[in-house]
């Protein structure tokens, strides 16, 4: 977090102008809603009743003429139009194309088109804001964080899982209570606040259902894998004062695994030559294609320093050569237990002149074509990975309004979901380690534990031979075993949303103006469980010279073992249930964001003009974001090994935001000019944040935004605006604490720790 930094540093502007665009009609050019893609005259008659009428919030307040509210302004208006591009999606029509998710129905809209959607299957595989299973929306390319999404107009607060939530989650509504999604397709800071630079996506949830409704689907593959179901009941009721609906949901996704399906599992190179048969690598053990994939079951031995020194122009010993080196040249990068390896790879004995030897069925491979193909890769763990997870989400929700007098009603929206997820994973582990005399030949007949034995980090002495439990192996090379094992995650989050608020309209002088006044509070609370490797597990087995019996591991704590890396056992990932208990482990962390939020706004017409009235609306905002991430206790000690990881994550942020609008009708019925509307809209945004440790700052932004609707005839239309974009930083990226990441470098430098050799006088 930044202290005193000028706003300018912080906040993100933009300004964008929206291209003049043609329209068919007024209303129905913004539709995105195809009735002619309906089956039945019914079903295209209810489409079209709801094109030509009313988009707006169904239970909202409406004034006597039944004007209604656009996406995109506050401003009621006796008809559907904007100067801004709004997309309308069905979800009906989504679900007769299968799509049965909101996020599939969003996501593959038009309007996401040509932007990077995270999926669940994205956000599985890698490392993205909200973590695993977490599902958003961007538009215009510009990402989830850029895009706000409101539920009735309202902004909703994110929820997710680690120190990078800040987006909503589309997996905390079920498609069963949705209506319909209104797409703001440019940006609106001025009207809706921070996170509108790229737009805005308002879902609008049922409210006119009159008694019960008992919905689902399923969808199950012949193949099997990845069965989706989905029940939901929903009761409502309609009276004369107000409504009241109530959902319950539930969904549940099978998990699907890379073999679940021939596509996702061997990943085969498919080249071709010039007449068209395949040249691919072929893997001799199957007489196929090899497939692609994580390597393990293996030792890398490509830390080859057996060869003559090699020397800069001042004398300085840079290097050396290696002399496991294939007939054509290149390295023995990889080597392999099994004797039918002898019929595509190189016996390491056959480098005795160097000093070198090994067990007399470990080969040398990944040299030339066939001794690739051979290598160990994508093998069970890899298989039998989950391309989807295991999820569940049940889902309750509720919305009534009740009309207190004849002009005030209150009304309430209550949300609670729980998604829960398990994904089978794996991971590569791997140390690096000596031979049992890694003594040079040579030039400089030393052992080149001198070059990477540190003893305040290893259990190892600078001049010692080797590793006393890789006997089977000599030479001065490193060899660094590729272990798959099992590494699973899951997350449980628990969301909960609440709105409570009064609405209604003036009277007396103010009659023609309404008031909105609520508050809102949103609650994501998330615990994510991994699978993990102890660090100082592996370090206490990498450069070793001696048994560590009898010593501690540096982090936990606890007694340590010798674990023989290099025996196939081992190597297959087949460990011991001390060996397990020693090496891994599992951890919990917990994710808390608080949204609380209250906002006032008052709307109506100001005057009238020749033209017709001038509308405008005015109000106020006050929201509090609040962010804690706590990984768990082995990534706080620093002890994950092979996985990102970061510090306690938190803070909150405080805005205060006034904004108001103004749309002003120019010229009406006028030749070429059936109606030409001015509009205006401006919002100060101040923001003060405060980080765990007390340290605070503070940046504030203003906007605006000027549109102009100039509609020639019923079918000839021009429409544009010319506005400024804000977003303020989100929670994570103003608090995120410090990252790590792990070290993937397959060569060993041997300047690390050189000044602790320097010092230790076993480097020169």
């Amino acid at each position: 977090m930044k202290i005193g930094t000028r706003t300018s540093a912080i906040l993100t502007a933009t300004a964008s102008l929206i291209a003049i665009t043609m329209s068919a009609a007024p209303a129905q050019a913004q539709q995105a809603e195809d009735c002619s893609a309906y089956d039945t005259q019914a079903e295209r008659d209810a489409c079209a009743e709801r094109v030509n009428t009313t988009v707006a919030r169904p239970d909202s307040v409406s004034s006597d003429d039944g004007a209604i509210i656009v996406t995109g302004s506050r401003i009621r208006k006796s008809e559907f139009n904007s100067p801004d591009p709004i997309q309308i999606i069905n979800p009906d029509l989504g679900q007769k194309q299968g799509q049965n998710q909101l996020a599939d129905i969003l996501q593959s809209s038009p309007v996401a088109a040509g932007s990077i959607q995270i999926t669940s299957a994205i956000s599985n595989s890698f490392v993205t804001n909200g973590g695993a299973d977490a599902q958003t929306v961007s538009l215009r390319g510009l990402g989830a964080e850029r895009t706000l999404v409101l539920l009735n107009g309202r902004r909703a607060g994110p929820a997710g899982v680690r120190g990078a939530v800040s987006s909503f989650d589309l997996n905390v509504l079920p498609l069963s209570v949705v209506k319909q999604v209104e797409v703001l397709k440019t940006g609106a800071s001025s009207i809706y606040g921070s996170d509108a630079v790229a737009g805005v996506v308002n879902i609008l949830t049922k409210t006119d259902t009159d008694g019960f409704e008992v919905g689902g689907f399923t969808s199950v593959p012949v193949h099997g894998g990845g069965e989706t179901y989905d029940f939901n009941v929903t009761w409502g009721k309609r009276f004369d004062r107000g409504h009241v609906l109530a959902t319950v949901d539930y969904y549940q996704q099978q998990n699907l695994r890379r073999n679940d399906r021939k596509f996702l599992g061997c990943q085969e190179e498919y080249l071709t030559r010039e007449d068209g048969t395949r040249a691919d690598i072929v893997d001799f053990r199957t007489g196929k294609p090899a497939c692609n994939g994580i390597i393990g079951n293996l030792i890398l031995t490509n830390n080859d320093f057996s060869g003559d020194p090699i020397v800069n122009d001042d004398g300085d010993l840079v290097g050396f050569q290696p002399t496991l080196l294939a007939p054509n040249g290149q390295q023995l990068f990889i080597g392999q237990y099994g004797s039918q390896f002898g019929q595509v790879g190189i016996s390491f004995n056959d480098y005795g002149a160097f000093g070198i030897s090994a067990p007399t069925d470990f080969f040398g491979l990944n040299f030339d074509g066939p001794s690739t193909g051979a290598t160990n890769q994508y093998l069970p763990l890899e298989q039998m990975s989950d391309v989807f997870s295991k999820v569940t989400r049940l889902t309750g929700y509720l919305d009534a309004s009740y009309e207190l007098t004849d002009n005030v009603e209150i009304y309430t929206e209550l949300l609670f979901n729980n998604r829960k997820s398990y994904n089978n994973s794996f991971q590569q582990v791997s140390v690096f380690q000596f031979t049992g005399d890694s003594t040079r030949t040579g030039a400089l007949p030393v052992p080149i534990t001198l070059l990477f034995c540190d003893p305040s980090v290893y259990n190892c002495t600078p001049g010692d031979l080797g590793d006393p439990f890789n006997t089977e192996f000599t030479g001065a090379f490193l060899l660094r075993p590729l272990v798959l094992t099992k590494s699973d995650f899951s997350t449980d989050v628990d969301y909960y949303r609440g709105v409570l608020g009064l609405r209604g309209d003036f009277g007396g002088l103010l009659s023609g103006w309404n008031w909105d006044v609520y508050g809102q509070y949103s609650r994501s609370d998330a615990k994510y469980t991994q699978d993990v490797v102890y660090q100082d597990s592996l370090d206490s087995q990498t450069f070793r010279t001696r048994s560590c019996v009898g010593l501690t591991t540096a982090i936990r704590g606890v007694p340590c073992i010798d674990i023989d890396f290099t025996d196939p056992r081992v190597l297959n990932g087949d460990f011991t249930p001390q060996e397990r208990a020693f090496l891994f482990g599992k951890e919990t962390g917990r994710t808390l964001f608080t949204q609380t939020s209250a906002e006032a706004t008052v709307a109506g017409d100001l005057f009238e003009l020749p033209a017709g009235k001038v509308g405008a609306a005015f109000g106020a905002q006050i929201r509090q974001d609040k962010i804690n991430d706590t990984p768990g206790e082995v990534t706080l000690a620093g002890n994950a090994a092979l996985r990102t990881s970061s510090g306690i994550t938190a803070g909150k942020t405080v805005s205060k935001e006034v904004f108001g609008e103004l749309q002003i009708p120019l010229i009406h019925d006028t030749p070429l000019i059936q109606r030409l509307t001015l509009s205006g809209a401006g919002r100060y945004t101040s923001v003060d944040a405060t980080r765990r440790d007390g340290v605070k700052d503070s940046f504030s932004d203003a906007t605006w935004k000027a549109g102009l609707d100039w509609e020639v005839t019923d079918w000839l239309r021009f429409r544009g605006t010319w506005g400024t974009s804000f977003r303020a930083p989100a929670l994570f990226e103003l608090f995120l604490e410090n990252q790590t990441g792990f070290r993937d470098q397959q060569d060993i430098d041997i300047c690390l720790n050189a000044a602790t050799k320097l010092a230790a006088g076993t480097m020169s």
